[in-house]
């Protein structure tokens, strides 16, 4: 898994940059006759903590992976960290982004972006749907859990 940092800026007037470092989640895209099905891995991550968004052309999605140890705990020893996730996706003018399905289970995020109905007519384009970059209303929502 690859990972992306992004910097923004402190709320501190001039203070220094903040890094932040995102993993970015491997993918699957695949095409059906009516829809784009993307599957990303989110190991740790858990349903609440996955946010979808649909925003100017671009689905991105993050999640983060909680602490494992909470509570009184003392902690003597950590490799495991918290993980945040981000990947964006730019789409084409064939998904219809008023028509997107999700579903997290064991891991695995899909997402179904339905195409448009003049895409479902045509024979599949040699140009991609969409494109993908390491770094969209909210469809967090609409995820189903499935165990």
């Amino acid at each position: 898994m690859q990972q992306e940092v992004n910097t923004r800026q402190s709320g501190n007037g001039g203070a220094p940059k903040m890094e932040e470092i995102y993993a970015v989640p491997n993918a699957d895209i695949i095409e059906t006759p009516d829809a784009y099905l993307l599957s990303l891995e989110l190991p740790g991550a858990r349903k609440e903590a996955i946010v979808l968004k649909l925003e100017k052309g671009n689905l991105r999605v993050e999640a983060a992976v909680d602490p494992r140890h909470a509570g009184e705990s003392k902690v003597l020893h950590r490799e495991l960290r918290t993980t945040r996730y981000r990947r964006t996706f730019t789409l084409g003018d064939g998904v219809d982004r008023n028509s997107v399905d999700a579903e997290f289970a064991d891991g695995i995020l899909k997402v179904k972006l339905f195409k448009t109905r003049s895409r479902n007519r045509q024979p599949s384009p040699s140009t991609e749907p969409f494109s993908h970059s390491k770094e969209v209303p909210n469809v967090a929502d609409s995820l189903e859990s499935r165990a």
